[in-house]
């Protein structure tokens, strides 16, 4: 194998859904429409940035919400991942669209979200829904940036001594600036619907 054979290689990302696909390319649409600004944003990363990907004008709408739950799902069962997860605020909605298309679909998946904080009453818990213990289980976020959310939501569950089996996140959109390469010094692979790339910015 030659040098750039194996960098090639060693580059190649798996594809959540190709983008010939219909939903691919209406999800397009919805983002571009719904969800991109443009202007002088500081992102939750601490980042400044000239546009931002307001991902719960798509997550939360009810043609979005579908579309995400249907090409997640489709996904963890290529993979085989039976929980799905994710830090509030942004991941709640996704978590929310998939657990309902799994059904829909046939194919359940146990799903839950990590609290930033523990509950200052009732049980007092950070994780709500269903995390199951030892499940191969996909974190999700609506966007990465730096992927400081989907570390927050894995450790989350670690201090809840809670022992899932986590090789990969997906977001809707990887906004390409460094979450990829950060997520694999820990052991996970960063998957997207989208990225940066696929957007006139």
């Amino acid at each position: 194998m030659t040098d750039l054979a194996a960098t090639q290689k060693q580059t190649r990302v798996e594809r959540v859904i190709d983008k010939t696909d219909p939903r691919w390319v209406r999800l397009h649409e919805i983002i571009e429409t719904q969800s991109l600004k443009r202007g002088d944003f500081i992102l939750s990363s601490g980042r400044s940035s000239k546009y931002l990907f307001q991902l719960r004008q798509t997550t939360m709408s009810p043609e979005g919400a579908a579309l995400i739950g249907d090409i997640i799902v489709d996904y963890m069962n290529r993979v085989g991942l039976s929980c799905v997860g994710g830090l509030e605020m942004g991941a709640v909605p996704v978590v929310c669209a998939v657990s309902a298309m799994s059904f829909v679909k046939g194919s359940p998946k146990n799903a839950f979200f990590v609290r930033k904080a523990a509950k200052e009453h009732g049980a007092r818990e950070r994780i709500d829904g269903y995390a199951q213990e030892g499940a191969k289980t996909l974190i999700v976020d609506d966007v990465a940036t730096s992927g400081g959310s989907i570390l927050k939501a894995i450790d989350g569950l670690k201090e809840e001594n809670i022992h899932c089996s986590i090789s990969k996140a997906l977001v809707i959109v990887d906004r390409q600036e460094g979450a990829s390469e950060n997520l694999a010094k820990s052991g996970i692979e960063l998957v997207s619907i989208f990225k940066k790339e696929d957007f006139d910015i």
